[in-house]
């Protein structure tokens, strides 16, 4: 509560703009356990009755103020690690609550020279195949990359560029876990794509054997 007050003060009082003074009201909320360190847009919408708009916009421009270049590249590299694959295999869909986060994705694929749909939510980004490969390729420092593929090569994959390693790997993930119904098989995507983008190379090549058949090289 001092902090709010004295930054009530800097530069005057009643100096601030109101959506200054409302992100200050919600850093007090936070330190008095009202609402939670990091709320998502449901828990503001209920706790302190605003629109889903307003709710967004908060988080918008709090998140704003509080995460560097870095930590936004976390974020959305830990999103990677869970996508939602749909019954045709071939779209990835990351659910991403937080709008600046969900900014920062989209600006990344952009950048990586592909595009995303979110025109079925705010809060939903669905990516093609190519654009899904790309980010864990970004991802994924160089010095790691070769290790990755050696042990998705020995799992089955074909041994193409890394690119295309990821991607043959990726196809088959989406095969293997894509639902009947068109349902999410979150954690049986995660259970594969997460030590890749982690390039955790220790026990891959027999994860992903799995998802190749034996005798290994499908391409498809």
């Amino acid at each position: 509560m001092k902090t709010l007050l004295k930054r009530f003060l800097d530069p005057a009082f009643g100096a601030l703009p109101k959506s200054e003074i409302e992100l200050l009201l919600l850093g007090a909320l936070e330190e008095v356990g009202a609402i939670s360190a990091e709320p998502g847009v449901y828990e503001l919408v209920s706790k302190l009755r605003v629109t889903r708009t307003k709710a967004r916009n908060l988080i918008y421009e709090r998140e704003l103020r509080r995460l560097t270049p870095a930590e936004l590249d976390s974020r959305v590299r830990n999103l990677l690690k869970r996508p939602i694959i749909q019954k045709s295999g071939d779209q990835f869909v990351l659910e991403v609550e937080n709008p600046l986060i969900s900014d920062h994705l989209r600006s990344k694929i952009q950048d990586l020279g592909h595009v995303s749909d979110g025109s079925f939510s705010p809060s939903i980004v669905k990516l093609p195949l190519d654009a899904m490969v790309a980010l864990i390729e970004f991802y994924i420092p160089k010095d790691q990359r070769d290790p990755v593929k050696a042990a998705l090569v020995s799992a089955g994959a074909p041994d193409t560029s890394f690119k295309g390693v990821l991607k043959a790997v990726l196809k088959k993930v989406a095969g293997k876990v894509a639902s009947d119904t068109g349902e999410a098989l979150l954690k049986n995507a995660s259970e594969y794509i997460s030590p890749i983008v982690d390039a955790i190379v220790t026990g891959l090549t027999d994860k992903i054997a799995e998802v190749f058949p034996a005798g290994g090289g499908d391409a498809g």
